[in-house]
């Protein structure tokens, strides 16, 4: 058993929104399951990526984000706080935070010990 606590530090994460706590690999030696918390300041986008060799669960804490996701990111839907969200593998999309003065707040679960994302080839082109 490995207790994670949050300690109120935030890192980036390589598609644009902000990391909390988490379980993986690297803080708890998981062999098949990440877990952690992410924050989309107010009014901000991640870029464009992908999940390549897991599924992805979201629970949306507080706020409401806009998924973006498909080739050209053509479709749309809003998760709001209470929300769940299921993400198949390799499903390219992007988050944007739909207040322009609150964070928004959620938890993923993959089936997967490390973050295990990558960014599309046109991920700095705006959308």
């Amino acid at each position: 058993m490995k207790l994670v606590k949050a300690s109120g530090e935030e890192r980036d994460v390589p598609r644009g929104v902000v990391g909390g706590a988490e379980i993986s690999q690297a803080t708890t030696g998981a062999h098949n399951l990440y877990m952690g918390i992410f924050r989309v300041p107010a009014g901000a986008r991640g870029r464009p990526h992908y999940h390549d060799n897991c599924e992805s669960a979201l629970y949306m804490l507080s706020g409401s984000i806009e998924i973006r996701w498909g080739d050209q990111l053509q479709d749309s839907l809003i998760v709001e706080a209470g929300d769940m969200l299921y993400v198949p593998p390799r499903e390219t999309h992007t988050v944007t935070n739909t207040s322009e003065s609150e964070p928004a707040e959620y938890v993923v679960a993959r089936d997967s010990p490390t973050e295990d994302s990558v960014e599309v080839p046109w991920a700095d082109q705006p959308t």
